[in-house]
C-alpha cells in the first residue's frame, strides 16, 4: 500500500517531475550509504533479532508518517525521509533474511531456487499486486489509510517472523573492525568475475527501471499520457506484479532448463524492449501487460542472482557480499531516478521510458560475451 500512496502524494502535493522524482531518489540512498555496512553487521547479530528490529522500525516510522497525513503536515520531503527509513529496514531485513534461507536450505542449488522462487513470488503478491491496488483505492477514500494499514502490516510481519530459530547466524569469525569487513566483502566481491558482471548488469537494471519508474506516475496520471485514476495507477502497479507472481514458482524450472545466465540475459532482454514500447501507447490496456512481462523479468532476474550469490559466496562471507552486491546495483537507482526526472523535465514524460529501454539494450549487450562464457562453463 505504501508504494503506491507515497507517488500519488507526491503527486498530490507538486506536478514537478524533479521533486517528484527526488522522493524515489532520498529512498534509494539507504542502499548507498547504509547497505555496505549492514552486511558485516547483520554477521555480527543473530538473524532472528536484526529482522525483527527492522520491522518494529517500519512500522513506527510509517505509523509516523500516517500521523502526518492525518494532520496534513506531510511534505515532499517528510514522503522521501520515511521512506529513507523504510528502506534503511529493508536493507537489514534483506540481507538477514537470505543469508537465513541460505542456512536453512542447506545451500542446495535446487532447494534454494524453489525456495527463493517462492518467497520473491509471495513478496510480489503482497507487495505489488494486492497492496497497491488496495493502497490506491483507500487512498482515493481517505489519505491516511494506506499508511496506517501499512504500518500494521510491518507489525504482523513482524509477529510472523518469531517464528524464525533464535540461534541462526553467520559462521566464523566477525571480530574484526567494520571498515575491514567491509572491504574484504567489496573485494571478494569485485574479484568474482562472474558475481561482479551480474551486479553490474543489476545495477544498469536498476538505473534503467528507475529512469522510467520514477516520473511514471505523472505518466500514467496525465491527460496526454494513459489518464488513469488513482485508483488506475494502482492497478498499473498491480499489472506490473501480476508477472512477478506468476513467473516466480517457475523460475526453478526455467533456470534448470536454460541455465542461470542465459536466464537472465532473456528477463533483461525483455525487459529492455518493454518500455520503450509503453512509452508508444497511450493506452493502459496496453501498457498493463507490458508492464507485467516487466514485473516477469524483474522476479526472474532476482531469483537467479539471489540463487547464485547463496551458492558462490562462502557461509562467513555470505552477509557482506550480500550487501555488497546489492550496494552496486542499488547504487543506480537514486541515479536513475534522477536522470528520470530531468529527462522527463527537459524533453517530457515518455521521454524516461525511451531512455530507461536504451541504458539497458547497451548493458546487456555489453554483458553478453561475460555472460555465455560462464553459461558454457557450468
Amino acid at each position: 500500500m505504501f508504494l503506491a500512496a507515497v507517488p500519488l502524494t507526491a503527486a498530490a502535493l507538486t506536478r514537478n517531475p524533479t521533486a517528484v522524482a527526488a522522493v524515489t531518489a532520498i529512498g534509494y540512498l539507504p542502499w548507498v550509504l547504509i547497505a555496505p555496512f549492514a552486511g558485516a553487521l547483520v554477521e555480527r547479530w543473530p538473524y532472528r533479532a536484526t529482522v525483527l528490529t527492522a520491522d518494529i522500525t517500519r512500522a513506527v516510522a510509517v505509523a509516523g508518517l500516517a500521523a502526518a497525513v492525518a494532520l496534513d503536515v506531510a511534505t515532499v520531503w517528510v514522503l522521501a525521509v520515511i521512506a529513507a527509513v523504510v528502506v534503511t529496514g529493508q536493507v537489514f531485513h534483506d540481507i538477514a533474511l537470505q543469508a537465513a534461507v541460505a542456512e536453512l536450505a542447506d545451500r542446495d542449488p535446487e532447494t534454494l531456487h524453489q525456495v527463493n522462487g517462492r518467497m520473491f513470488s509471495l513478496d510480489t503478491a503482497g507487495k505489488s499486486l494486492i497492496g497497491p491496488p488496495a493502497g490506491a483505492a483507500a487512498f482515493t477514500a481517505a489519505r491516511v489509510v494506506p499508511y496506517a494499514v501499512d504500518a500494521a502490516s510491518f507489525a504482523a510481519n513482524a509477529a510472523l517472523l518469531t517464528r524464525l530459530p533464535r540461534g541462526l547466524r553467520a559462521s566464523g569469525d566477525h571480530t574484526a573492525p567494520i571498515g575491514r569487513a567491509v572491504n574484504d566483502g567489496l573485494l571478494w566481491l569485485a574479484r568474482h568475475r562472474r558475481l561482479r558482471t551480474l551486479a553490474l548488469l543489476a545495477a544498469a537494471a536498476n538505473l534503467a527501471y528507475n529512469c522510467a519508474w520514477a516520473v511514471f506516475v505523472l505518466y500514467a496520471t496525465d491527460q496526454d499520457g494513459l489518464a488513469v485514476t488513482d485508483t488506475g495507477f494502482g492497478l498499473l502497479i498491480a499489472a506490473l506484479a501480476t508477472g512477478g507472481v506468476v513467473i516466480g514458482p517457475l523460475a526453478a524450472r526455467i533456470t534448470r532448463r536454460v541455465g542461470a545466465e542465459r536466464a537472465l540475459v532473456i528477463g533483461v532482454a525483455a525487459h529492455a524492449a518493454a518500455w520503450p514500447i509503453i512509452a508508444t501507447t497511450g493506452s493502459p490496456w496496453v501498457a498493463a501487460p507490458l508492464l507485467a512481462a516487466i514485473g516477469a523479468c524483474q522476479t526472474l532476474i532476482t531469483t537467479v542472482n539471489a540463487g547464485l550469490r547463496q551458492l558462490l559466496v562462502p557461509a562467513a562471507m555470505l552477509g557482506r557480499v550480500i550487501a555488497g552486491f546489492r550496494t552496486v546495483a542499488n547504487s543506480a537507482s537514486p541515479a536513475g531516478a534522477v536522470l528520470g526526472g530531468l529527462i522527463a523535465a527537459g524533453a517530457g514524460l515518455r521521454a524516461p521510458m525511451v531512455a530507461g529501454g536504451v541504458i539497458l539494450a547497451v548493458a546487456v549487450a555489453c554483458a553478453l560475451p561475460a555472460l555465455l562464457r560462464s553459461a558454457a562453463n557450468d
